[in-house]
């Protein structure tokens, strides 16, 4: 008897979907197969001859952008499988900060959608909002100089 490693891992066992869900499920897998079919891996490094820059700073803003590119795909990609396996599981649809269903609309446009609107409002407030774009480079004299502020403070309340 051959075993696979699918049938190890149970890849081969047919998915439980509620049928409330199967158009999304079959979406989120169509998008899943359509990311997956992406060339995200890292362009080859060509061999540019120091005496084009030009050509050397445009190559590199190329290799730059397909970085940006793969990682933004390689995200959706960990959204969308999470969302599938929120239907699988049977959490799909439900906001996993205020535990309410979130809103078909929502779920129409983006079907791996994990906060209901006003839980994602709320994320906002808060400052807890997933980050998808690059973080602002801050200078390392400001991080400090807050760090110190914040520690001069916490020692002055505790004072009084």
């Amino acid at each position: 008897m051959a075993t696979r490693t699918a049938d190890i891992l149970g890849s081969n066992r047919a998915a439980r979907v509620p049928p409330k869900w199967v158009k999304h499920y079959e979406r989120l897998c169509e998008e899943r197969d359509r990311l997956r079919a992406r060339d995200i891996s890292a362009a080859e490094t060509p061999r540019v001859k120091l005496d084009d820059l030009t050509d050397a700073a445009s190559d590199e803003s190329e290799r730059n952008l397909s970085l940006v590119t793969a990682t933004a795909t390689q995200d959706i990609i960990f959204e969308v499988l999470g969302a599938i396996r929120r239907i699988e599981r049977g959490t799909y649809g439900i906001c996993e900060l205020t535990g309410k269903a979130i809103e078909a609309d929502r779920l129409h446009a983006i079907p791996w959608a994990r906060y209901s609107l006003e839980g994602q409002q709320e994320m906002e407030r808060n400052g807890l909002s997933q980050r998808l774009a690059l973080p602002l480079l801050v200078p390392m004299e400001r991080v400090d100089s807050e760090k110190n502020y914040d520690k001069d403070e916490a020692e002055e309340s505790s004072a009084h």
